[in-house]
């Protein structure tokens, strides 16, 4: 009996794993994505549609990335790592975003194309 229940749970855990990993591929509301920049401070160097004197705009960093096929990983990285010169002589500081919570963040301001 212990078996059958420990691989119903293991079983019952990778469903919930590959559940995840596909919701966060899922695209998000405008809502939800507007709630990941506020709960991460983003807003404090990036505006929805202006640069600022600290960061360019989420819609310019979809129209930049918008043909790179490797831009969630490159964004990411540079949310995770920050990053120096890509878009002038500001850098930007690391923030510490969970990888599920900054996956759907990348994907979100990607699609405000």
């Amino acid at each position: 009996m212990k078996m059958r229940a420990q691989v119903f749970l293991s079983a019952l855990g990778a469903v919930a794993a590959a559940a995840a990993a596909t919701a966060a591929d899922e695209p998000i509301s405008y809502a939800a994505g507007a709630q990941l920049i506020a709960k991460y401070n983003c807003q404090s160097c990036h505006s929805l549609d202006k640069t600022t004197a600290a960061g360019p705009s989420l819609r310019d960093i979809a129209k930049k990335y918008k043909s790179d096929p490797h831009a969630v990983i490159e964004l990411e990285a540079q949310v995770r790592n920050g990053s120096f010169g890509v878009w002038g002589p500001i850098p930007m500081a690391p923030i510490n975003v969970p990888d599920p919570d900054l996956h759907v963040l990348i994907k979100w301001i990607l699609s405000l194309r």
